[in-house]
């Protein structure tokens, strides 16, 4: 035990003093979540340009300049559609002026260059004029909306989405790039078969080489979390049993994947090829940015089995309230993650070589 302590303390502090290391383990994905959060968060409101004569559309005017949803600007005919034209401007509403009809035209001219924004920005106008509508005629809806909040719900945000995704991300980085590429470095330059005729039992080694990472994972976490609540003001939920045991978990999983790719790989560069095929495609599709549900269908459901997808499955379910709603889909989580614990770590006892 004295040995393992020793060990722990020893790698504790090589990870420390390694500063290149730390930017890739803690800074780079408190920069990731500030970039993506920041790109969510803009990506709520559409740029909106408004071209109205004086008169009865000042009202609509007013309505839209008061909703958190658009920016709006005030233009000319011509302003505006330059501005959409260049994507300074997501679209321009051209109001008419009043004439006899009972029925008002409004025009939205769009840039289709970005079909995710010009959906959007048609979208929210859409519905914001069907609304405005119904307020500025008097006219009573068809139907009305009891809308009431569920007990274990509160609002979020992009941020509250992608604060759990960059958790799992860490420890997906963190587990599986640290033991594959580190273990494989020693392994190249001899040092683990000069372990082997040390005092030092080649059990307490790897021990101590898991402990590093998974305190190392634990604290990284901790400032992320810590990061995105007192600065980012992120409105989430931290059960800390339950999130440390997903997190255990998590690490568990990708640490056994990162001693098969050690145990198989004979050098660096064959090592990070290996590492790089396994992380990027969970890192895109496994709910990280992103719902997997936006994904097709056949596609959503292979993914739905990645270790990463359940870690962040897990993680947002607790951080956004629902462990007591969501119970059956936190045990699956917890249950697929114990499967490919057990799976990779079986595979790795056989794959592992000192040499």
């Amino acid at each position: 035990m004295n040995a393992i302590i020793v060990l722990t303390q020893s790698l504790l502090r090589q990870t420390v003093r390694n500063r290149q290391g730390l930017f890739w383990t803690l800074f780079f994905p408190l920069v990731l979540m500030l970039v993506f959060s920041f790109l969510g968060n803009s990506q709520n409101r559409v740029n909106l340009a408004i071209v109205a004569p004086p008169g009865p559309s000042t009202a609509v005017v007013k309505a839209f300049q008061q909703s958190p949803l658009f920016r709006v600007k005030t233009l000319g005919v011509r302003a505006a559609l330059q501005d959409v034209q260049r994507g300074q401007m997501d679209a321009a509403l051209f109001i008419p002026s009043e004439h006899a009809r009972r029925t008002a035209t409004l025009t939205l001219r769009y840039n289709n260059a970005n079909a995710v924004s010009a959906q959007q920005a048609v979208g929210a106008v859409e519905a914001f004029v069907a609304q405005t509508d119904i307020a500025l005629s008097g006219r009573p809806p068809l139907f009305r909306v009891s809308a009431h909040a569920m007990t274990h719900s509160h609002s979020s945000t992009y941020l509250d989405f992608l604060l759990p995704g960059i958790l799992a991300l860490m420890t997906m980085q963190n587990s599986l790039f640290g033991i594959g590429s580190g273990l494989t470095r020693w392994k190249e330059k001899g040092i683990l078969r000069r372990f082997r005729v040390t005092p030092v039992k080649p059990v307490q080694l790897l021990t101590a080489t898991v402990v590093n990472y998974v305190v190392v994972g634990f604290v990284s976490a901790a400032i992320v979390i810590g990061f995105a609540t007192m600065i980012l003001h992120a409105s989430v939920l931290v059960p800390l049993g339950p999130i440390l045991l997903v997190l255990l978990l998590g690490m568990a999983s990708f640490l056994s994947i990162g001693f098969i790719v050690a145990g198989l790989s004979k050098s660096q560069e064959a090592t990070i090829p290996i590492i790089n095929l396994i992380s990027f495609p969970m890192m895109f599709l496994s709910g990280v940015f992103f719902p997997v549900s936006s994904l097709p269908r056949i596609l959503a459901h292979i993914v739905s089995y990645f270790p990463l997808t359940y870690v962040a499955d897990a993680l947002r379910g607790l951080m956004s309230g629902q462990l007591a709603t969501g119970a059956a889909a936190f045990r699956t989580d917890v249950v697929g993650l114990l499967v490919w614990i057990a799976v990779t770590g079986a595979i790795a006892s056989r794959t592992w070589r000192w040499e």
